[in-house]
């Protein structure tokens, strides 16, 4: 009765739980050229100078559609800032910035799970692009609240809750 009980329970939770549907999301992935300490930190910081750009930029946006516009309208620019960005730090090595749609495995996203799947994402490859990867969801701004240095923490909370809370109204009404 116990285990029944237990797997009953699982069972609701999964049923109710909101799914991220890969077209409601835009995610924002660099690539190290290697795992060496010095290449994983020269991608976070790389990833630094890109979401500065990026953020003046997409705040103001109000949907999926227009983040994906101002993406990619910026992509000049922000390879730009990539590239100014490696030659400030003496490194000569390649860059590969694009916009596309690409797979990623299921992560989880704090306490949300983000399904395995093709998002669009805008991608910055670091030299070979065979180091550790970091990424974050640009659209709906988490990437910033992630980020902790442009908006609070607790940012992150209300725009994760406030998403998935939407999508989950327009799931039931639909079912």
């Amino acid at each position: 009765m116990g285990a029944s009980f237990i797997f009953g329970s699982f069972s609701y939770k999964e049923e109710i739980m909101p799914k991220v549907v890969e077209h409601d999301i835009i995610r924002f992935h660099v690539i190290a050229a290697s795992d060496t300490p010095a290449d994983q930190e020269l991608k976070l910081r790389l990833r630094d100078e890109v979401l500065t750009y990026l953020y003046p930029k997409l705040k103001p946006v109000k949907s999926r559609e227009e983040a994906l516009n101002i993406i990619k309208d910026e992509l000049p620019h922000i390879n730009a800032v990539a590239q100014n960005y490696l030659k400030t730090q003496g490194k000569d090595i390649g860059i590969k910035v694009e916009m596309g749609k690409f797979y990623f495995s299921e992560r989880s996203y704090g306490e949300y799970i983000v399904p395995a799947g093709y998002y669009d994402a805008l991608r910055i490859k670091i030299g070979k692009a065979q180091g550790q990867n970091w990424w974050c969801i640009l659209y709906p701004r988490l990437c910033f609240a992630d980020w902790g240095r442009i908006e609070p923490s607790h940012v992150k909370s209300y725009y994760l809750k406030s998403f998935f809370f939407k999508k989950f109204k327009k799931t039931i009404k639909k079912g």
